[in-house]
Protein backbone atom coordinates (compact mmCIF):
# COMPACT_ATOMS: atom_id res chain seq x y z
CA UNK A 1 0.00 0.00 0.00
CA UNK A 2 3.01 2.34 0.99
CA UNK A 3 4.45 1.32 -2.40
CA UNK A 4 1.11 2.17 -4.45
CA UNK A 5 0.99 5.77 -2.72
CA UNK A 6 4.16 6.49 -3.44
CA UNK A 7 4.08 5.54 -6.99
CA UNK A 8 0.49 7.69 -7.14
CA UNK A 9 2.12 10.70 -5.60
CA UNK A 10 4.80 10.28 -7.99
CA UNK A 11 2.45 10.65 -11.22
CA UNK A 12 1.16 13.02 -9.23
CA UNK A 13 4.07 14.94 -9.28
CA UNK A 14 4.81 14.49 -12.83
CA UNK A 15 1.33 15.85 -13.57
CA UNK A 16 1.79 18.68 -12.23
CA UNK A 17 5.26 19.72 -13.84
CA UNK A 18 3.60 19.42 -16.73
CA UNK A 19 0.89 21.27 -16.36
CA UNK A 20 2.95 24.07 -15.21
CA UNK A 21 4.89 24.29 -18.29
CA UNK A 22 1.25 24.01 -20.14
CA UNK A 23 -0.14 27.13 -18.07
CA UNK A 24 3.15 28.94 -18.58
CA UNK A 25 2.73 28.45 -22.93
CA UNK A 26 -1.11 29.12 -22.71
CA UNK A 27 -0.22 32.30 -20.33
CA UNK A 28 2.60 32.92 -22.88
CA UNK A 29 -0.12 32.28 -26.03
CA UNK A 30 -2.65 34.54 -24.40
CA UNK A 31 -0.52 37.54 -24.20
CA UNK A 32 0.84 37.62 -27.68
CA UNK A 33 -2.71 37.48 -28.88
CA UNK A 34 -3.90 39.93 -26.61
CA UNK A 35 -1.24 41.90 -27.63
CA UNK A 36 -1.35 41.91 -31.23
CA UNK A 37 -4.56 41.12 -32.01
CA UNK A 38 -3.63 38.00 -33.80
CA UNK A 39 -5.91 35.03 -33.60
CA UNK A 40 -3.94 32.73 -35.66
CA UNK A 41 -0.55 32.40 -34.37
CA UNK A 42 2.19 31.22 -37.91
CA UNK A 43 3.72 28.42 -36.77
CA UNK A 44 7.09 29.99 -36.32
CA UNK A 45 6.15 32.55 -34.35
CA UNK A 46 4.21 30.00 -32.20
CA UNK A 47 7.67 28.37 -32.04
CA UNK A 48 9.52 31.05 -30.40
CA UNK A 49 6.97 31.73 -28.28
CA UNK A 50 7.52 28.02 -27.12
CA UNK A 51 10.69 28.63 -26.46
CA UNK A 52 9.95 31.77 -24.75
CA UNK A 53 7.60 29.55 -22.20
CA UNK A 54 10.16 26.80 -21.79
CA UNK A 55 12.92 29.54 -20.61
CA UNK A 56 10.06 30.98 -18.32
CA UNK A 57 9.15 27.64 -17.22
CA UNK A 58 12.53 26.62 -16.00
CA UNK A 59 12.49 29.11 -13.20
CA UNK A 60 9.44 27.81 -11.21
CA UNK A 61 10.07 24.00 -11.93
CA UNK A 62 14.32 24.92 -10.65
CA UNK A 63 12.16 26.26 -7.18
CA UNK A 64 10.36 23.67 -6.86
CA UNK A 65 12.92 20.85 -7.30
CA UNK A 66 15.19 22.52 -4.98
CA UNK A 67 12.28 21.54 -2.33
CA UNK A 68 13.39 17.89 -2.83
CA UNK A 69 17.04 18.40 -2.11
CA UNK A 70 17.95 17.57 1.39
CA UNK A 71 20.53 18.29 3.92
CA UNK A 72 22.92 17.95 0.74
CA UNK A 73 21.42 14.48 -0.19
CA UNK A 74 21.57 15.43 -3.54
CA UNK A 75 23.64 17.94 -5.94
CA UNK A 76 27.17 17.43 -3.49
CA UNK A 77 28.77 17.46 -7.15
CA UNK A 78 29.97 21.16 -8.00
CA UNK A 79 29.70 21.47 -11.73
CA UNK A 80 33.73 21.27 -12.31
CA UNK A 81 33.61 17.86 -10.64
CA UNK A 82 31.27 17.40 -13.59
CA UNK A 83 32.40 19.17 -16.50
CA UNK A 84 35.95 17.56 -16.68
CA UNK A 85 37.54 16.02 -19.74
CA UNK A 86 37.09 12.79 -18.35
CA UNK A 87 33.25 12.76 -18.01
CA UNK A 88 32.97 14.43 -21.13
CA UNK A 89 34.60 12.33 -23.09
CA UNK A 90 32.57 9.48 -21.15
CA UNK A 91 29.19 11.58 -21.50
CA UNK A 92 30.42 11.32 -25.33
CA UNK A 93 30.45 7.80 -25.98
CA UNK A 94 27.21 7.24 -24.15
CA UNK A 95 25.29 10.28 -25.99
CA UNK A 96 26.60 8.74 -29.72
CA UNK A 97 26.03 4.97 -28.84
CA UNK A 98 22.40 5.71 -27.75
CA UNK A 99 22.19 7.62 -31.01
CA UNK A 100 23.73 5.05 -33.48
CA UNK A 101 22.45 1.71 -31.78
CA UNK A 102 18.99 3.01 -31.64
CA UNK A 103 19.16 4.92 -34.70
CA UNK A 104 20.00 1.58 -35.91
CA UNK A 105 17.01 -0.31 -34.17
CA UNK A 106 14.39 2.30 -35.42
CA UNK A 107 15.82 1.46 -38.78
CA UNK A 108 15.20 -1.69 -38.42
CA UNK A 109 11.51 -1.51 -37.02
CA UNK A 110 10.35 0.72 -39.39
CA UNK A 111 9.42 -1.36 -42.25
CA UNK A 112 7.15 -3.49 -39.95
CA UNK A 113 5.74 -0.14 -38.43
CA UNK A 114 5.16 1.88 -40.80
CA UNK A 115 1.75 4.06 -39.28
CA UNK A 116 3.90 4.11 -36.35
CA UNK A 117 6.36 6.02 -38.27
CA UNK A 118 4.78 7.81 -40.53
CA UNK A 119 3.42 9.99 -36.71
CA UNK A 120 6.90 9.87 -35.91
CA UNK A 121 7.99 11.69 -38.67
CA UNK A 122 5.22 14.06 -38.78
CA UNK A 123 6.70 14.88 -35.15
CA UNK A 124 10.54 15.37 -35.78
CA UNK A 125 9.37 16.99 -39.31
CA UNK A 126 7.35 19.83 -36.26
CA UNK A 127 10.24 19.64 -34.24
CA UNK A 128 12.47 21.53 -36.87
CA UNK A 129 9.87 23.52 -38.52
CA UNK A 130 11.89 26.52 -37.82
CA UNK A 131 15.13 28.75 -37.88
CA UNK A 132 17.96 25.80 -37.39
CA UNK A 133 19.27 28.33 -34.46
CA UNK A 134 15.62 28.75 -32.32
CA UNK A 135 15.73 24.65 -33.00
CA UNK A 136 19.35 24.58 -31.68
CA UNK A 137 18.05 26.49 -28.73
CA UNK A 138 15.23 24.98 -27.72
CA UNK A 139 16.19 20.69 -28.23
CA UNK A 140 19.71 20.76 -27.45
CA UNK A 141 19.85 23.73 -24.52
CA UNK A 142 15.98 23.92 -23.13
CA UNK A 143 14.92 20.35 -23.66
CA UNK A 144 17.69 19.36 -21.43
CA UNK A 145 17.17 21.40 -18.49
CA UNK A 146 13.44 21.13 -18.30
CA UNK A 147 13.18 17.23 -19.15
CA UNK A 148 15.86 16.92 -16.13
CA UNK A 149 14.37 19.26 -13.55
CA UNK A 150 11.10 17.80 -13.68
CA UNK A 151 11.75 14.05 -14.74
CA UNK A 152 14.66 13.01 -12.58
CA UNK A 153 14.97 15.91 -10.30
CA UNK A 154 11.69 16.29 -9.35
CA UNK A 155 9.48 12.62 -10.31
CA UNK A 156 12.68 10.14 -9.88
CA UNK A 157 13.35 12.20 -6.76
CA UNK A 158 9.81 11.75 -4.90
CA UNK A 159 9.75 8.13 -6.61
CA UNK A 160 13.04 7.62 -4.78
CA UNK A 161 12.45 8.52 -1.37
CA UNK A 162 9.86 5.22 -0.59
CA UNK A 163 11.15 2.92 -3.78
CA UNK A 164 13.80 1.21 -4.80
CA UNK A 165 16.20 2.21 -7.56
CA UNK A 166 14.95 -0.32 -10.54
CA UNK A 167 11.26 0.25 -9.68
CA UNK A 168 11.95 4.12 -9.57
CA UNK A 169 13.82 3.85 -12.42
CA UNK A 170 11.17 1.97 -14.92
CA UNK A 171 8.18 4.55 -13.49
CA UNK A 172 10.06 7.64 -13.98
CA UNK A 173 11.21 6.33 -17.53
CA UNK A 174 7.87 5.19 -18.40
CA UNK A 175 6.25 8.68 -17.06
CA UNK A 176 9.03 10.72 -19.62
CA UNK A 177 8.06 8.24 -22.14
CA UNK A 178 4.23 8.79 -22.41
CA UNK A 179 5.42 12.80 -21.97
CA UNK A 180 6.43 12.32 -25.59
CA UNK A 181 3.09 11.13 -27.17
CA UNK A 182 4.60 9.18 -29.71
CA UNK A 183 4.91 5.43 -29.57
CA UNK A 184 8.57 5.53 -31.39
CA UNK A 185 9.25 8.43 -30.04
CA UNK A 186 8.39 7.41 -26.06
CA UNK A 187 10.51 4.45 -26.93
CA UNK A 188 13.59 5.58 -27.76
CA UNK A 189 12.60 8.35 -24.68
CA UNK A 190 12.06 5.27 -22.25
CA UNK A 191 15.43 3.91 -22.54
CA UNK A 192 17.13 7.57 -22.54
CA UNK A 193 15.15 7.43 -19.32
CA UNK A 194 16.52 4.49 -17.84
CA UNK A 195 20.25 6.02 -18.78
CA UNK A 196 19.46 9.39 -17.46
CA UNK A 197 18.09 8.46 -14.07
CA UNK A 198 20.85 6.13 -13.89
CA UNK A 199 23.42 8.44 -14.08
CA UNK A 200 21.13 10.62 -11.98
CA UNK A 201 21.60 7.97 -8.97
CA UNK A 202 25.29 7.53 -9.17
CA UNK A 203 26.31 10.52 -9.58
CA UNK A 204 23.85 12.84 -6.95
CA UNK A 205 24.18 15.86 -9.14
CA UNK A 206 21.71 17.11 -11.49
CA UNK A 207 24.35 18.35 -13.60
CA UNK A 208 25.45 14.79 -14.58
CA UNK A 209 22.03 13.95 -16.92
CA UNK A 210 21.53 17.30 -18.30
CA UNK A 211 25.10 17.21 -19.33
CA UNK A 212 24.38 13.55 -21.21
CA UNK A 213 20.91 14.69 -22.36
CA UNK A 214 22.75 17.93 -24.15
CA UNK A 215 25.07 15.50 -25.59
CA UNK A 216 22.30 13.19 -27.03
CA UNK A 217 20.43 15.73 -28.23
CA UNK A 218 22.98 18.15 -29.77
CA UNK A 219 24.44 14.60 -32.07
CA UNK A 220 20.72 13.82 -32.59
CA UNK A 221 20.30 17.50 -33.47
CA UNK A 222 23.78 17.65 -35.62
CA UNK A 223 22.69 14.37 -37.43
CA UNK A 224 18.66 15.17 -38.34
CA UNK A 225 20.39 18.94 -39.59
CA UNK A 226 23.64 18.36 -41.72
CA UNK A 227 22.71 14.67 -42.36
CA UNK A 228 26.04 12.96 -41.99
CA UNK A 229 27.76 9.78 -43.36
CA UNK A 230 24.96 7.03 -44.22
CA UNK A 231 26.29 3.68 -42.82
CA UNK A 232 24.72 0.53 -42.56
CA UNK A 233 22.03 -0.44 -40.40
CA UNK A 234 24.43 -3.37 -38.97
CA UNK A 235 27.02 -1.23 -38.69
CA UNK A 236 25.76 1.69 -36.51
CA UNK A 237 23.85 -0.77 -34.17
CA UNK A 238 27.53 -2.65 -33.47
CA UNK A 239 29.28 0.44 -33.18
CA UNK A 240 26.49 2.74 -31.56
CA UNK A 241 25.97 -0.60 -28.87
CA UNK A 242 29.81 -0.89 -28.44
CA UNK A 243 30.19 2.55 -27.40
CA UNK A 244 27.07 2.51 -24.99
CA UNK A 245 28.44 -0.19 -23.30
CA UNK A 246 31.85 1.08 -23.27
CA UNK A 247 30.81 4.22 -22.21
CA UNK A 248 28.05 3.01 -18.73
CA UNK A 249 31.50 0.59 -18.29
CA UNK A 250 33.49 3.83 -18.09
CA UNK A 251 31.34 6.00 -16.51
CA UNK A 252 30.81 2.94 -13.90
CA UNK A 253 34.37 2.78 -13.69
CA UNK A 254 35.11 6.10 -12.34
CA UNK A 255 32.44 6.41 -9.53
CA UNK A 256 34.23 3.33 -8.00
CA UNK A 257 37.08 5.02 -8.34
CA UNK A 258 35.90 8.06 -6.76
CA UNK A 259 34.24 6.40 -3.96
CA UNK A 260 37.17 4.53 -3.02
CA UNK A 261 39.15 7.22 -2.71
Amino acid sequence: MKKALVILHGIMVALAAFFTVSLIYTLVISIFVLITGIEQVPTQVDYCLMVLAVMLAIIPIYLWYRRYIVSGEVEQAKASDVFTIRNIGVFLMIGLGCQYFFVGILSVLRPLLETLFSYYDETMDSLFATDPIIVAVYVVVLTPIIEELMLRGIVFSRLRKGLGFPLANVIQATIFAIYHWDVIQGAYAFALGLVLAYVYEKTRTLLAPILLHFIINASGFLLAVYKGPDIPIWLAIIVGGALLVGGVYLFDKSINEKNRK
